[in-house]
């Protein structure tokens, strides 16, 4: 397989050189990395719910059933996607019938607010699930959509850092005082763009879809020189799909992506065209003359119309809200933080570690 990218189109998105380098190791554990959505009306915090309503209690929320079943999901070490489709799994539905706000990152234990269609509150809080728990189940009319949250509170903390308590200190309390006010640049983080997401965006714009397939199956070619298919986790789900299909179908790339659920192919091709923000805005501060804004177009997907993309528009620099450091000592910092939607934890913290 070719390289995923030619010399001038690496990834881009961590800033090379930073004032404010302390160090240290990120995501040690998955407790060091928190998540927890931001709405108007709440913070989706991550702590345990209250017991499950007695039997023949009604569904717990004394509220009458509308469409939506709208819920809290506290998971940990699962990336978003996949831990609804194993929640689907559990209670015998389509993954088509949830909605969500945003990706949550999957190293992390994290808090968002997702939607069933027709979802059972009685149902839900009795599953027995692994690192997962659902709570504050309310009745609504909508659906959750992507992009209607604010934003997300992030609790950090960074492990090892190779200084003392006082140089952090002093490091973290600059640091604040730049990402609160003029702010770092506002980069598409790894989130978006690794494990080759953005290649396999490209090669579904430029019609090289078998690319694609072989960018995606990647990180599944072990599991396969050893056992074969059936020797590939489940936890691959929709890439063991692909596998079955191109087992039927040797030459039908288009037909194995189509196995994966369109709201992931989206983010592919999103994730190519967040690659593109990243380019721009490293050449702009290259210039040194950096818009408020920089709006990169939207393309076609002609051998997929369905993913074709729409213009982005997105600020050139990220400032944080709440920026608070809970505790230093040594080798150690514990910081939180507000972002609005769209930003990313990993774009702030590359200018630490």
């Amino acid at each position: 397989m070719d390289a995923l990218w030619e010399d001038d189109e690496s990834p881009l998105g961590s800033p090379k050189e930073s004032p404010f380098k302390v160090g240290g190791t990120l995501r040690a554990f998955p407790r060091d990395f928190i998540v927890e959505e931001v709405w108007e009306t709440r913070v989706c915090d991550v702590s345990p719910p209250p017991l499950p309503p007695a039997e023949g209690s009604g569904d717990g929320t004394g509220q009458e059933p509308k469409e939506y079943l709208h819920f809290t999901l506290v998971k940990e070490n699962w990336d978003t996607i996949r831990a609804l489709n194993y929640l689907r799994r559990k209670v015998g539905v389509s993954l088509k019938r949830f909605g969500f706000a945003g990706m949550k990152d999957k190293r992390a234990i994290t808090a968002q607010r997702v939607s069933l269609w027709r979802g059972r509150a009685d149902v839900l809080a009795r599953l027995t699930l692994h690192e997962m728990l659902l709570k504050e189940f309310e009745y609504a009319d909508a659906r959750i959509t992507l992009g209607t949250a604010l934003g997300n509170r992030f609790t950090i903390t960074i492990r090892d850092i190779p200084q003392s308590q006082e140089v952090i200190a002093d490091t973290l309390q600059r640091f604040a005082q730049e990402v609160t006010s003029r702010g770092v640049p506002n980069y598409f983080g790894p989130q978006r763009l690794g494990g080759g997401n953005a290649a396999v965006g490209r090669a579904i714009k430029d019609g090289r879809l078998r690319r694609g397939v072989d960018v995606i199956l990647t990180k599944v070619r072990p599991y396969l020189a050893d056992k074969g298919i059936d020797g590939v986790p489940n936890v691959f789900w929709y890439e063991k799909r692909m596998l079955r299909h191109l087992e039927a179908y040797p030459n039908d790339a288009a037909g194995a992506l189509r196995k994966i659920p369109k709201r992931i192919r989206r983010l592919y091709v999103h994730a190519y065209q967040s690659h593109l923000f990243n380019s721009r805005l490293q050449q702009a501060i290259h210039d040194q003359q950096i818009p408020e804004t920089l709006t990169i177009p939207g393309f076609t997907t002609p051998t997929m119309p369905e993913l074709q993309t729409t213009a982005i528009t997105r600020s050139t620099f990220l400032t944080a809200q709440d920026f608070t450091v809970l505790e230093v000592r040594e080798g150690l910092a514990v910081l939180r933080f507000t972002l609005g939607k769209g930003e990313y934890a990993s774009t702030l913290l590359a200018n630490l570690c």
